[in-house]
Formats: C-alpha cells, sequence, structure tokens
C-alpha cells in the first residue's frame, strides 16, 4: 500500500487556507491565483495547479469538472462533504457553480432514475449537475 504523506509547502498551505476560509465554495484556479496575488503572494499559474492536484490527491480537496468551457473547480473537503447532502447548479450567466440542496431535487432524481426502466441506472448526486441563473445574476436583472 502507497499512503503519500503530505509535503508540506508555504504555497500548498496559503492555497489550502483560501480554500479552507471558501469552504462550501467553488473556486477555480484562476480564482485562487488572483486571490494569491491580492494578498500580496508571488506564485506562478503551474505552481498553483501543481497544487492543487496534489491537494486532490491527498483528499483534502475536490475537484470538480463541470464543463470544457468552465476549467476545473475546487473545493475545501470540510464537514459539508462527509455526507453531501447536494448536487451541483451552474449559472448559464456568470459561470458560478454552486451547491442545490439534494433534498429540494431528490424527486426529480428519482423520477429520472425510475424512468430508465429495469435497468437500475442510478444518478450520481455528487456528479449530477443543472443549469439555471444564480440567485446574484437574478438580481441583477
Amino acid at each position: 500500500m502507497n499512503i503519500r504523506t503530505p509535503y508540506k509547502s508555504r504555497h500548498r498551505e496559503q492555497i489550502l487556507a483560501i480554500l479552507r476560509e471558501r469552504e462550501g465554495e467553488h473556486m477555480t484556479a484562476g480564482q485562487i491565483l488572483d486571490r494569491l496575488r491580492q494578498e500580496g503572494f508571488t506564485i506562478g499559474v503551474a505552481t498553483v495547479y501543481r497544487q492543487l492536484d496534489r491537494l486532490v490527491e491527498e483528499g483534502a480537496v475536490n475537484k470538480y469538472v463541470v464543463d470544457t468551457a468552465t476549467g476545473a473547480c475546487y473545493e475545501f473537503k470540510g464537514d459539508h462533504c462527509a455526507n453531501p447532502a447536494y448536487v451541483h447548479g451552474k449559472c448559464e450567466k456568470c459561470g458560478k457553480v454552486v451547491h442545490l440542496e439534494r433534498r429540494f431535487v431528490e424527486a426529480a432524481m428519482q423520477s429520472i432514475s425510475g424512468a430508465v426502466g429495469e435497468g437500475g441506472f442510478e444518478l450520481d448526486p455528487v456528479r449530477t449537475l443543472f443549469y439555471g441563473v444564480c440567485g446574484d445574476c437574478r438580481r441583477r436583472g
């Protein structure tokens, strides 16, 4: 069994701190890079991607590839990930990925799974994605 011990680096800890403080939110590597630079850290984009890949491999961060237009999103694996009671929604205006409480869409997901027939097809709630418009964009008109 190959258990990888997390390599502690300054960049790793800075990235993890940003994701941890925004627990439950999704951030792209570009957003993380912008945030690091706003805070005065000097870091390259390749380093951000390398550290994010390590954090995903270590199990500290979730990575979601929503579609090819948006690229990957990352989120800190906090308490909210222990029992994922959500599915994902993507805003068609701003591209933001949000959590939608699963209890509100559970009946629809069961209907879709049941409509497939006897094949036993089951939707993956963590990878299920609904498209729509987020509250911020709706308020902006």
